[in-house]
């Protein structure tokens, strides 16, 4: 692979092992067993910044299906695998169960999930097709190549109406149906109880650790937001403690409220687009890897800051809200759920009761939707270096959105303790 800038540095060189053979042996399988790979080619799979936690590769691989050459085909798939470069992103992902949980997600509740709205003529799909994969060293999942069907990433730029309100969609249908399932089938989700907050020790992740830290230094820098640190400093000794409370209910058996399936990592880099003719097709959701059963608030909040443009926080968030709230109802009413459907209010009480998850991810994860518009930013440098983290939150436009959101958690309680 030709090294470029626009690539993560761990994409450029595949690892040694995907090679002819390894295609051939998963082809013989999805074609037939006198597949033969004639040729392949490796690339990037996705641009820097796109991704963090795996190293993606695409694949463009030449075969014949039997003996005649005018039988060649040429595919192209994305390899997800586990980082086998030395560094730190290895050190910091290598023990924990992304691959597990994707893999989980993939061969065995997405589609029993589309199952269910298939039931009811839903065609709805919530992720690409899984061509194969292992949770054994090296891990890896391998899945169609999406981009030979029309979907892009959103790039350096932030998410557009329509599209929101189709992730919104589909992640309300998975929502839905997964509180469906676990009302009518104690337990069917045990296990998916890994997510992004208690895979990890924050002592040992330096970006979790030092996040809030490296925010009120950089707050104190500006007289009108200095005023804001007190209230941070009011409840930063719970906030933290109280996510990975939150995040370890399904695992200590402390469920309650209303409890759902969460894509876990629901944020703009995760999703593609399917434009035809100019206009909007669909949109795909991507990376499963901290699936977890819980509150909705964990997307919810999390949505809100990651996958939320500016504009989307300042002037939408009641009514993109109400669009998930009353499309997880309709779902419910749908699929002919016997059971209570949740209301409004309790959705929205839900996320008050999560309300310091939703303040930790402003503290610590709003950088991040920012470094993603940012055709300068570098997610690796803003995970493992604090002066690049410190120099995202300086710029200017996050900062002028602090300016409006920190009033707005002062006034809703998120600082109290």
């Amino acid at each position: 692979m030709v090294n470029n800038d626009m690539y993560n540095e761990d994409e450029l060189n595949a690892p040694d092992w995907l090679n002819k053979d390894f295609f051939e042996k998963i082809l013989k399988n999805v074609e037939n067993k006198s597949t033969k790979v004639t040729d392949l080619v490796l690339t990037p799979g996705t641009l820097k910044n796109d991704h963090y936690a795996s190293v993606l590769v695409r694949a463009k691989v030449s075969y014949t299906v039997g003996t005649q050459p005018a039988q060649e085909k040429v595919n192209s798939y994305i390899i997800k695998t586990e980082p086998f470069v030395e560094g730190q992103k290895k050190d910091l992902v290598g023990d924990l169960h992304l691959f597990r949980t994707e893999i989980r997600m993939y061969t065995e509740v997405l589609p029993l999930i589309e199952g269910v709205l298939r039931q009811y003529g839903d065609d709805t799909v919530l992720g690409p097709k899984l061509i194969h994969c292992s949770d054994s060293s090296p891990s890896f999942v391998v899945f169609e190549d999406l981009t030979q069907q029309g979907y892009t990433t959103l790039g350096y730029r932030h998410i557009n109406s329509d599209e929101i309100k189709i992730a919104l969609l589909k992640l309300a249908k998975l929502h839905a149906i997964s509180y469906k399932l676990s009302q009518e089938k104690a337990n069917i989700f045990a296990g998916m109880d890994k997510g992004s907050m208690n895979s990890v020790d924050p002592e040992s992740f330096n970006f979790i650790k030092n996040a809030t830290k490296l925010m009120k230094e950089v707050l104190s820098e500006h007289s009108d937001l200095r005023k804001f640190v007190p209230h941070i400093e009011s409840v930063e000794h719970i906030f933290l403690s109280s996510t990975i409370d939150m995040f370890n209910e399904n695992r200590d058996g402390r469920l309650d409220g209303i409890c759902v399936l969460n894509h876990g990592d629901f944020h703009a880099k995760n999703i593609m687009v399917q434009n035809v003719d100019g206009k909007l097709k669909d949109l795909m959701l991507l990376d499963y890897q901290i699936s977890i059963f819980g509150s909705p608030a964990i997307d919810l909040h999390y949505a809100f800051i990651m996958m939320f443009s500016p504009e989307m926080r300042r002037e939408q968030f009641d009514e993109l809200l109400y669009y998930y709230i009353t499309n997880f109802q309709e779902t419910l009413r749908k699929t002919e759920f016997q059971g209570r459907i949740p209301t409004n209010v309790e959705f929205r009480q839900e996320l008050q009761k999560r309300r310091y998850w939703g303040l930790f991810l402003l503290l610590s994860f709003l950088v991040f939707n920012y470094t993603f518009a940012d055709e300068k930013g570098d997610i690796a440098k803003v995970i493992e270096n604090e002066e690049a983290q410190k120099n995202q939150l300086r710029d200017p436009k996050l900062l002028n959105e602090l300016r409006e959101l920190l009033p707005r958690f002062l006034y809703n309680g998120y600082f109290e303790y």
